[in-house]
């Protein structure tokens, strides 16, 4: 057992990784499947309102506005709700009645995957190149004085020997 860990082995090196490794991949599933109940027609409606902008206001959700126009679009949001329709299909009727601008998150279709991948993948890279240069660093081995180095500060400290005599400090300038 003692030569599983022992200095340089591969558990040694790799498993402190798989642990967070584990954990990440538990955290992240229980957050991802964990049990949720259904979510209300209220709850849908208020979370596609949040997620639709204001055509009028500028920089508001339809569910923050207070405009006539948001209002509407409010209440439609609930007979389709009431209607059964997905999310996604609500959605996709107001981008296509108002064009794309009109949703405040993007698909994650096409090129606006983009926009959900790149600061995942960004940060992955960071975290590699973390790795990487610690790693590098971990592994340089430590500069030792050589017999040249010890030698020169000898005669620093014999040459120095000859300044402490001077009870004024002011060297040899004097």
């Amino acid at each position: 057992m003692s030569s599983l860990i022992a200095k340089g082995s591969p558990l040694r090196r790799w498993g402190p990784w798989i642990a967070v490794c584990v954990v990440a991949v538990g955290v992240l599933s229980i957050a991802t499947f964990g049990t949720r109940s259904a979510p209300s027609a209220q709850d849908r409606v208020s979370t596609i309102s949040r997620s639709v902008k204001c055509p009028v206001c500028s920089g508001e959700s339809v569910a923050e506005s207070n405009a006539p126009a948001s209002q509407e679009i409010r209440r439609q949001i609930a007979e389709q709700v009431q209607q059964g329709q997905t999310d996604e299909e609500i959605r996709s009727f107001y981008a296509a009645k108002y064009g794309q601008a009109i949703l405040l998150t993007p698909s994650a279709s096409g090129v606006n995957a983009l926009v959900w991948i790149l600061p995942i993948v960004a940060f992955a890279i960071g975290i590699a190149a973390l790795v990487i240069v610690f790693r590098r660093w971990s592994s340089m081995p430590a500069e030792r004085a050589t017999e040249e180095d010890r030698e020169l500060v000898d005669a620093a400290l014999r040459d120095n020997a000859d300044v402490d005599d001077d009870p004024h400090g002011e060297g040899a300038s004097r």
